[in-house]
């Protein structure tokens, strides 16, 4: 399982600055970067098809932005 130090180190490396970003560009970045394993494309539970490490990347960047490392987009 990818831990969260290794999620942020790559987000963190490959996100543009003060620009917002699409989740869906965001996984790309962490698909492509880091070389997922088994239990991180399990899914969480039988009623998600998603896998874990999709839940990892927003939890990650929920922590950040609640740390004030990250700001969210304003909803329209």
């Amino acid at each position: 399982m990818t831990d969260d130090s290794a999620l942020w180190t790559t987000l963190h490396e490959h996100l543009p600055r003060k620009t917002w970003v699409p989740i869906t560009e965001i996984y790309t970045i962490v698909q492509h970067r880091i070389p997922l394993d088994a239990e991180d494309l399990e899914s969480r539970n039988a009623a998600s098809e998603s896998p874990c490490w999709k839940s990892n990347v927003r939890r990650v960047l929920y922590s950040k932005h609640r740390e004030g490392t990250l700001l969210r987009r304003k909803s329209l």
